[in-house]
């Protein structure tokens, strides 16, 4: 039997008693899309491409083949008409780029808040390959080695000693980067993952917190599948998903100052979620995270990335309760329990934390075609605005298969500033 969207979601609605968002309505009050701006990211780009918090620039890997050998380039674009990227090679090379994965949830590289810098650390624990933390300031165009531990290359080679680190995070006011790190022991083993603040100028690292789990039989690093400080910087939520079942799998939150954590939503709560939207799917991935700017609420993918479609959703999640909801989509008559065929990719906050901005792939067949892009007239992926309130979904147009359709990361800045799908779009808001 199919179920509808609203059929889902008010089920579980009705089984949490308190939802962070109710199914999907129709006719939301929506900005609309005053101009639109196709990015100037060449096709050699990385499929992801890392908006700026502001939603004025993006940053992308680029590979570039010379004399039978790829450089993987670090650019840095602004998302203004004509302009060009910057792009430049970091101090230290990896043999497979920076993120040969680009569904994981391990991300390679993230923006300073001022978006005036970038922290890079690649995915270690998918090219088995280390470099340090590097930090690049883009109006300096100079690259910094933030934590040197004497060594870049194969982690099966790494001496005792060597530190790992993954999932960089920049407090809100620029002057940290939360991390997981973990150390490489005397004959190759590692020890067990700790989350760590690095000193943004010096470098200087403080262990905060053991990863949650991290101790446990079996345990490896890289559990840490989601990293986001809270808007006022005293606190780390966090995602971990180790690779065997572990009891501390689940969404934490964690005093920046003490290390003090709180387990806000264990794994079986987010499995139980995903089952609403995809019945019997396995919670694979748990990741990336986003808070609201109020602080209140979490933004958090959960699925399969592996599967062919991808099979993931974002979740709000409310702090203070925990009580947990899809974000709500419009349904589809080939919906089943198993298959979704409007299928979310990417989202991101507003500035005022009122709304939610959704690039989605699919069509309802009752929904008018009508692309952003006055250059391509091609309809594949719906933008829309979901009321964080109401639940109320609103649509502000279609865009093309772009040069970066891929999964979890867009921007909604000041100003109605927004980037997503390798495009630049301006909110006309009010």
């Amino acid at each position: 039997m199919k179920l509808s969207a609203f059929r889902l979601f008010a089920a579980f609605c009705g089984a949490l008693l308190l939802a962070a968002l109710p199914a999907a309505g129709q006719d939301a009050p929506a900005a609309p899309v005053s101009s639109v701006l196709r990015l100037n990211i060449p096709n050699d780009a990385s499929p992801r491409v890392f908006p700026a918090p502001d939603g004025r620039a993006v940053a992308y890997e680029r590979a570039v083949r010379l004399n039978g050998h790829r450089d993987f380039y670090v650019c840095a674009l602004s998302a203004s008409a004509g302009a060009e990227a910057l792009c430049t090679l970091p101090p230290q090379a990896s043999a497979r780029g920076f993120e040969p994965d680009p569904s994981s949830v391990w991300l390679p590289l993230s923006w300073s808040p001022d978006g005036g810098r970038l922290a890079l650390v690649g995915q270690p624990w998918v090219t088995q390959e280390d470099i340090d933390l590097l930090v690049f300031d883009i109006a300096a165009q100079a690259w910094r080695v933030l934590a040197d531990d004497g060594y870049d290359g194969p982690l099966a080679d790494a001496p005792a000693g060597v530190t790992v680190t993954t999932q960089p995070a920049w407090s809100p006011d620029g002057g940290s980067i939360a991390a997981e790190q973990t150390v490489v022991q005397p004959g190759g083993a590692f020890a067990p993952s700790a989350l760590v603040l690095l000193d943004a100028a010096s470098g200087a690292a403080r262990e905060i917190a053991p990863v949650p789990g991290a101790d446990a039989a079996g345990a490896v690093p890289g559990a840490v599948s989601g990293l986001a400080w809270s808007p006022d910087g005293a606190r780390l939520a966090v995602s971990v998903r180790h690779r065997q079942p572990n009891p501390a799998d689940g969404l934490w939150l964690v005093d920046a100052a003490t290390g003090a954590a709180e387990n806000l939503l264990p794994l079986a709560a987010l499995q139980e979620a995903l089952n609403t939207v995809y019945a019997g799917l396995a919670l694979a991935r748990l990741g990336p995270l986003a808070w609201s700017p109020d602080g209140t609420r979490l933004l958090v993918w959960a699925g399969d990335p592996g599967k062919t479609p991808a099979q993931v959703w974002p979740f709000v999640v409310a702090v203070e309760s925990g009580a947990v909801a899809a974000v709500p989509l419009p349904a589809h008559p080939n919906d089943t329990p198993e298959r979704r065929s409007v299928r979310p990719l990417q989202a991101a906050w507003s500035p005022d934390g009122a709304r939610l901005l959704l690039l989605a792939f699919g069509r309802p067949p009752d929904e008018p075609a009508v692309s952003l892009d006055p250059a391509d007239s091609s309809a594949r992926l719906s933008v829309r605005v979901v009321d964080a309130a109401s639940g109320a979904d609103s649509l502000l147009g279609y865009l093309p298969l772009g040069p970066s359709v891929a999964l979890y990361l867009a921007a909604w800045g000041a100003d109605g500033r927004v980037i997503t799908n390798g495009y630049a779009l301006t909110l006309a808001e009010g």
